[in-house]
Parts: structure tokens; sequence; C-alpha cells
């Protein structure tokens, strides 16, 4: 299936939204000239496509004192739990950037960002007083590669 071109106004929207991510809906509509109804549904159909996703705002920080610190957290969890208390968790915490569900032994990845490694074991301690958590490991990182991959249809 080939995804429709992009037009003016979905160019417009996406450099707003390159260039100030976070917007009001109608702050981008106004700035591109259409709708807030219209801008809703081009956004939405953007997100379908993969043209935005994520939300994430890459910084490249020039004082290594206001950059942030990456960090893997690797949670197992107690057997026979389903996680759902783990996420409600989860959501408490805007320093996760992402989770991910292991499919091979069940445990979670969590990306996080702190600003400065006394929050980092304050997460740490936050999750190891769950009852579903068996074990946890954690580790500062180092992006080596920071992308989204571009869209590909099955079979080419």
């Amino acid at each position: 299936m080939k995804l429709p071109a992009l037009d003016s106004t979905d160019l417009k929207i996406l450099n707003v939204l390159q260039d100030e991510a976070r917007l009001p809906l109608k702050t981008i509509a106004e700035r591109t000239g259409i709708s807030a109804a219209q801008c809703e549904g081009r956004i939405y159909r953007l997100e379908l496509e993969g043209h935005i996703g994520g939300y994430t705002i890459i910084r490249n920080f020039p004082d290594p004192a206001t950059r942030p610190i990456p960090a893997v957290i690797r949670i197992a969890q107690e057997p026979g739990r389903s996680g759902h208390d783990l996420q409600r968790s989860m959501e408490s915490l805007p320093e996760i950037t992402t989770a991910e569900h292991l499919n091979a032994d069940h445990s979670i990845l969590l990306r996080v960002q702190v600003p400065d490694l006394d929050r980092l074991n304050k997460i740490i301690s936050f999750f190891r007083a769950q009852s579903a958590v068996l074990s946890l490991e954690v580790s500062t990182s180092q992006p080596l590669i920071s992308h989204r991959p571009a869209s590909q249809t099955i079979g080419h």
C-alpha cells in the first residue's frame, strides 16, 4: 500500500512540530491556516503514516552539567504477575522515555532520562518497593544510535 504524498499543509504541520513539538493544537492550526479539527485529523493521519512519533525532542547539550543521564532499568516480575500494577506505577514517572515488555522472559525494560544520579536512585527505590518486582538491574547508558527507522511496506 502506497502512502499518500504529503501536501503543503502536511509539510507546514511537520515544520511547526519540528520547531516546537509541544504546541497546543489550536496554535498549530493557526500557524498552518486550517481549523483545529482539520489539524487534529491531519496530525492523526501523519502519526499513523509514521511521520510523527514519540514526541521526543533530541537536543545537543553543550554544557555537560545540563545533560540528562540516560539509564536502562530491567525489571523481572514475580511469576504469574500481569504487570498491570507496574504499568500504573510507570505512568507516574515522567523520566521514563520508553517501557517495553520483553517476550523472552516477560521482564520489563525501561529507558529513563534523569537529571542526576540521586533521582535515578529514587526511581530504583520506588520500583524495588513494588510487590511485583522479583529483581531489578540498572545501568547508565550512552546512546550509539538514536533514530526512528523508516517505515517499509511488507514484501519489499
